[in-house]
């Protein structure tokens, strides 16, 4: 009877170390798969995420110009409504709102302001000899002059074809409205720049004060309005 073999140990140890070492190799080959498809998952996305974040600028792009348009769209239409077309002052309405604001003001914070009402002397010629056209163009140089004579917290409006109403507010002594009255006198008697050359006018003004002569909106511009006939009819360059 033949007695059990057994394996020689140096073999038998080979080939565990050769089973381990084979375990270990396949494990680090897992994990460099596992790892490969990590990054390639992780690559992956991101990339998805630079798409997207892509869709999603041009998107923003996109809307911002689109709300920048409508913001000045509606600044215009503001604008538009607020102002008067051809002299881009303010309309009658929008001014009235503005008289009543600075009454509320000098209220409240005891200050006086004078409303000046302004027309354009023998206006109507220059419309009958030249056309309506270079009368256009005259009151658009007022407005430029009378606005650049006023202040930020002070308002122009047109009140009627060749008329202007300019709210003075807060004047620190009652002489203050006559020498600015005076000023825009001599301003709007320069010269004006027409296609065949050069025509001349004069303003009669007339001013109101708050309160002395009137504590309401339409009695100011009443006043105002009295006032400057009278110096129209006297000859006068303004008058209270």
């Amino acid at each position: 009877m033949n007695e059990p073999r057994h394996p020689n140990p140096e073999i038998l140890r080979s080939s565990v170390l050769k089973l381990h070492f084979d375990a270990q190799s396949a494990e680090l080959v897992r994990l460099r798969c596992e790892f490969i498809l990590q990054h390639n998952i992780w690559y992956q996305r991101q990339q998805q995420i630079l798409r997207d974040n892509q869709v999603l600028s041009v998107a923003l792009l996109h809307a911002t110009a689109i709300n920048n348009s409508t913001v000045a769209q509606l600044q215009q239409v503001t604008h538009e409504s607020q102002c008067d077309t051809l002299t881009q002052t303010l309309n009658r309405n929008i001014m009235l709102d503005r008289i009543e604001q600075a009454i509320s003001l000098a209220k409240r914070e005891q200050h006086t302001f004078a409303l000046l009402f302004i027309d354009l002397d023998k206006f109507k010629p220059i419309n009958d000899h030249y056309g309506h056209a270079a009368g256009d163009a005259i009151l658009q140089q007022v407005s430029c002059r009378l606005q650049q004579a006023i202040r930020d917290s002070d308002a122009l409006s047109r009140h009627g074809g060749d008329e202007f109403l300019l709210l003075l507010n807060n004047i620190k002594q009652p002489q203050d409205a006559e020498l600015f009255a005076a000023k825009i006198v001599q301003l709007l008697a320069q010269p004006y720049q027409l296609s065949h050359g050069e025509v001349t006018l004069s303003a009669s003004v007339g001013i109101a004060r708050y309160p002395a002569d009137a504590e309401h909106a339409q009695a100011l511009i009443a006043h105002a309005d009295a006032a400057m006939y009278l110096s129209k009819h006297q000859g006068n360059a303004t008058a209270r």
